[in-house]
C-alpha cells in the first residue's frame, strides 16, 4: 500500500492527478490515502468541524504520550542534576513536556519563565505556573529584545525550535547565549533526501505509521491534521517546518556559540528519533 502511496505522493507534488494510486492504496488499506482522496474532494464543512478535534486527539494520543513522558523524564532527570534556579522554556505550548518535569523532580527551580505565540496555549499553561513570567512572543522577537541581567541556568525548547526559519533561529540562539548557562533542546532525527522519490517513500511509510497509532480514531486524525499537514507539505511553495537531522542540530548550536556536552536518543517516534541535546554555553 505504501508503494502506490508514495506514487500519489510524487504525482501531487508534480501537480498530476493522483485519484488512481490513491484509489490502489485506499482499497489495499492504507489510511492516508483514504483520508487524502476525502480531502481532495473538498468535504470543506466536515473538515472545519474535525480539525480541531482531529489535533486535539492527534497531541494526547496515539504515540505522543510515551514521547512526551519520555521527553518529561529526561528534563527531570536534567534538573535533578543541574538544579537551575531560573528556568527558561522556549516555546513551552501548553506544559505538555514542562508540566509533568516539573512535577517530577524535587529539584524545581525556583522561577520558570515561558515564551510561546500562541495565546490560547498560554492560557492554559500560564495558571499552572507559580513562579515566572509568561510571554505571548515568538522566540526571534524576545531574544532580540533580551537586554543585560537577564541570566537563566538553563533554557530549554522541546520540539518548537523546527517552527523557526533557519537564519532567524541561529540569530535567536546567538542572542540568548550570553544570557544562558545551559542549553537543552529536544528535536526529531529527520531524514535527509537528494531525490525526491525516496522522500515521498519516506513521507509515506511515516505518515501512514503515524495515523494508525491512533486505531479507531485513525481515520478521524488522518482526515482531520494528517493529511492537510502531508498536503501543505508536498504543495506549499514556503516551507512552514524547518526539520533537520539530529547532527545539523549539533552543527547550528555550535555555530550559535555553544559547545555540545551530550546529544542522547530519547524515543523512537512514528515520525523520527527523538533526541536530547545538552549544550554549554
Amino acid at each position: 500500500m505504501n508503494n502506490n502511496l508514495a506514487c500519489a505522493l510524487d504525482r501531487l507534488a508534480d501537480g498530476e492527478n493522483a485519484i488512481p494510486p490513491l484509489e490502489m492504496a485506499a482499497r489495499e488499506g492504507s489510511v492516508m490515502a483514504a483520508a487524502i482522496l476525502d480531502h481532495l474532494a473538498g468535504d470543506d464543512e466536515r473538515r472545519a468541524y474535525d480539525t480541531p478535534h482531529a489535533f486535539e486527539i492527534f497531541i494526547r494520543a496515539g504515540g505522543n504520550p510515551p514521547l512526551y513522558e519520555s521527553v518529561s523524564t529526561a528534563l527531570a532527570r536534567l534538573y535533578e542534576r543541574f538544579a537551575p534556579r531560573r528556568l527558561l522554556d522556549i516555546g513551552a505550548g501548553d506544559g505538555m513536556a514542562l508540566l509533568p518535569a516539573l512535577n517530577a523532580t524535587s529539584r524545581r527551580p525556583h522561577t520558570v519563565d515561558v515564551v510561546e505565540p500562541s495565546a490560547e496555549l498560554l492560557a492554559r499553561l500560564r495558571p499552572q505556573l507559580s513562579a515566572g513570567t509568561a510571554r505571548q512572543q515568538t522566540f526571534q522577537a524576545f531574544a532580540s529584545r533580551l537586554a543585560s541581567g537577564q541570566p537563566w541556568d538553563m533554557a530549554q525548547a522541546t520540539f518548537s525550535l523546527q517552527s523557526i526559519p533557519s537564519v532567524e533561529r541561529l540569530e535567536a540562539l546567538k542572542r540568548l547565549r550570553s544570557h544562558v548557562t545551559r542549553l537543552v533542546v529536544v528535536e526529531f532525527d529527520v531524514p535527509v533526501f537528494d531525490d525526491a522519490r525516496d522522500r515521498h517513500a519516506s513521507l509515506a511509510r511515516r505518515y501512514e505509521q503515524a495515523a494508525r497509532e491512533y486505531r479507531e480514531q485513525a481515520p478521524l486524525v488522518a482526515g482531520g491534521f494528517l493529511a492537510p499537514m502531508l498536503l501543505g507539505q508536498l504543495q506549499a511553495t514556503t516551507p512552514s517546518n524547518f526539520e533537520q537531522p539530529i547532527a545539523a542540530w549539533q552543527d547550528e548550536i555550535t555555530r550559535a556559540g555553544y559547545r555540545i556536552a551530550s546529544a542522547t536518543h530519547l524515543h523512537d517516534y512514528s515520525w523520527a528519533p527523538a533526541w536530547l541535546i545538552v549544550a554549554e554555553a
